[in-house]
């Protein structure tokens, strides 16, 4: 099987010795250079312009090196293009081998330990950088384990130092005094990150985020400009017709000095007046100007703005927006896997198997959501309707370990002790219940013959007369209503006489004799 780079075109194996010898490296006299040039430095729209054409025709250096200055002077852009990078990290790297023989198991463990090693896992955000520029590429570099050879790590390399093939806008090639040179077999990882379909370098971010970085630099000028001239107060100096040139001298250097040391002297017959400078809400344009650009690079790099500047819409829109984030990290995963499954498994295959070996699976698949509140609620219905659900599953949806033997775990709560019984009240049989009935119906009931014995015996007319005759007597001899009243609150506020008192036993008694069913005197 023909060797084939990530171009399609045919390669040639490389030598150990060239594998443990680096291509991509800056040298003096090379046109390989650390010195990058500054594009973005008074930039115009003419100039912009010029360099996205030029980066079409092959000679992307400035546009590389503009993208790269974008990520340093914009603070919005450097962040939310890092969130789309970083989003990578958040995602659980899977290795499957590609078929069922045992060499596919091999170079499927043999992936997986060289992809999950702090040497080219740290290196994953140098791949995503292709993000902004639209390519990344970094180089492989070898070591010598045994007779064979281990991947030690990657190595980004500066994309300044390729170019892309000037007839067909595909091929890479590494830059050279000679002239461009093909990349030397398994030794590059080269990611291509393709935010929309065309030429690979028009599909690099920046060239989407350009113009908007440039109408949002111009704002900020002015905005500069504006608060130098409106933002501080003007300091306005007067003098008499009578002062010389000396005194306009010494009250002009006042006027000055007051802006930065709050401190002059000026002779008396000389006014010196502070006046605050007035905006109108002129300043409010240049930061809504400079907000709603902030707000279309959100929506270029992130396809949104939900999680990145505040908006009217509340916590469902942020929901919403956050779901196409994760689209586009579920996509930026997918490209980056076959990346890896290509150069670096690819690699792994072609130096330490036979020909013919399936390269392994590689992904990074989402994370599963699962609401906690529902999870709680399956937990508790679930068993009684008969799903079976397993211990595991729970631990890890709320990211539980299994306990130690003798660690001390949570219990639930002792059940409250149940009341005392008390056993009921026996009840006379049906038949003692109608005696007692009928005799309640011939007698009458309790109260009925309290107030019988009450009258008959003559309790109630003795309490009436020691309680009320004396207020009788002093209401006769009343002269005016002023004086009845009088009277009548001083009874009122009086302590109770015999009268309540009687009542009360009474009723109490009438009470329990038709409970009871005794006599009221017994």
């Amino acid at each position: 099987m023909a060797l084939l780079d990530q171009f399609g075109r045919p390669m040639q194996r490389a030598a150990t010795r060239d594998l443990l010898e680096r291509q991509a490296v800056a040298t003096v006299g090379s046109v390989r250079s650390i010195q990058a040039g500054h594009p973005a430095d008074g930039l115009t729209p003419p100039r912009l312009a010029r360099i996205l054409r030029t980066a079409e025709t092959g000679d992307a250096t400035e546009y590389l090196q503009f993208a790269e200055q974008m990520e340093e002077k914009d603070l919005h852009y450097a962040a939310v293009l890092g969130v789309r990078k970083r989003a990578i990290r958040s995602l659980e790297l899977q290795v499957d081998p590609g078929g069922k023989d045992g060499a596919a198991d091999e170079l499927a463990a043999m992936t997986r330990e060289t992809l999950e090693s702090a040497a080219v896992r740290t290196t994953l955000i140098d791949m995503m950088d292709a993000l902004g520029k639209s390519f990344s590429v970094c180089e492989i570099l070898w070591e010598r384990e045994g007779k064979g050879l281990r991947l030690a790590g990657l190595e980004w390399v500066e994309p300044s130092w390729f170019e892309f093939d000037g007839t067909n806008g595909n091929h890479l090639y590494l830059r050279d005094n000679a002239g461009p040179q093909p990349l030397r077999a398994d030794s590059f990882v080269i990611h291509l990150a393709k935010a929309k379909s065309g030429l690979p370098i028009r599909g690099g971010l920046a060239r989407l985020a350009g113009w908007a970085y440039l109408f949002k630099n111009y704002t900020l000028k002015d905005w500069a400009i504006f608060l130098e001239a409106y933002g501080h107060p003007l300091r306005l100096g007067k003098y008499g017709p009578s002062s010389s040139p000396e005194d306009r001298r010494t009250l002009l250097k006042a006027a000055r000095q007051i802006g930065v040391d709050m401190a002059a002297i000026i002779p008396k017959d000389m006014d010196l007046e502070v006046v605050p400078g007035a905006t109108n809400g002129a300043d409010k344009m240049y930061e809504g100007n400079a907000r709603y650009w902030d707000e279309q690079i959100s929506k270029g790099v992130l396809g949104q703005v939900a999680t990145t500047d505040a908006i009217a819409g509340g916590h469902a829109v942020g929901k919403i927006h956050e779901q196409v984030r994760d689209d586009i990290r579920d996509a930026d995963a997918e490209q980056l896997a076959a990346t890896l499954q290509r150069d670096i498994a690819g690699a792994l295959c072609r130096l330490h198997f036979p020909e013919g070996t399936p390269l392994p699976h590689i992904s990074f698949p989402p994370p599963e959501s699962v609401d906690p509140k529902l999870m709680l609620d399956l937990m508790e219905r679930g068993p009684k309707a008969g799903l079976k659900i397993a211990v595991s599953q729970i631990r890890e949806v709320f990211a539980l370990r299994e306990p130690e033997d003798g660690e001390e775990v949570l219990t639930p709560p002792a059940p409250p002790e149940p009341p005392p019984v008390v056993p009921p009240a026996e009840t006379p049989p049906p038949a003692m219940r109608q005696v007692a009935s009928r005799q309640a119906d011939r007698d009458g009931d309790s109260i009925d013959t309290l107030i019988d014995e009450l009258l008959r015996e003559g309790d109630m007319q003795r309490a009436m007369e020691a309680e009320f005759g004396e207020l009788l007597e002093s209401l006769a001899r009343a002269r005016d209503m002023n004086e009845v009243q009088d009277i009548l609150a001083v009874f009122r506020d009086a302590a109770p006489g015999p009268v309540l008192d009687l009542l009360t036993r009474s009723s109490f008694a009438a009470r329990l004799a038709g409970e009871t069913g005794a006599g009221i005197r017994d």
